[in-house]
């Protein structure tokens, strides 16, 4: 195979590798996500009210018990990620009111918007 073969096989297997990353993360390419489908109070389900998980998502940042838990945080339009000392959060949004929490990896549980 000469050099401008193995050049452009090269580029193609580039292009190709890139294309799956975006597609494996969710990253949204040409679409602008909405991140006011994200705003609000998320409550934890099937456990009792007392000992239920809570967060609020603002413009600017995680909530937790009213104080700023991180500024931080990553809505694709599907996911929510968001890190807190050394624990990463994902949830999925299933729907515009409930998020499917997958990590951590304890349990997974649905969180409901309240508000």
């Amino acid at each position: 195979m000469s050099i401008v073969g193995q050049s452009i096989a090269l580029f193609v297997l580039l292009i190709g590798g890139l294309v799956g990353f975006l597609v494996a993360n969710d990253v949204p390419i040409f679409t602008e996500v909405d991140q006011t489908v994200i705003y609000g109070e998320w409550v934890e389900q099937g456990v009792a009210p007392y000992a239920a998980d809570k967060f609020e998502v603002r413009k600017d940042g995680i909530y937790t018990k009213g104080a700023r838990t991180t500024s931080h945080y990553e809505f694709t339009g599907r996911k929510l990620i968001y890190t807190v000392g050394n624990h990463t959060y994902l949830y999925v949004m299933e729907d515009d009111k409930t998020l499917q929490r997958e990590k951590p990896y304890h349990y997974s549980t649905p969180f409901i918007k309240v508000r």
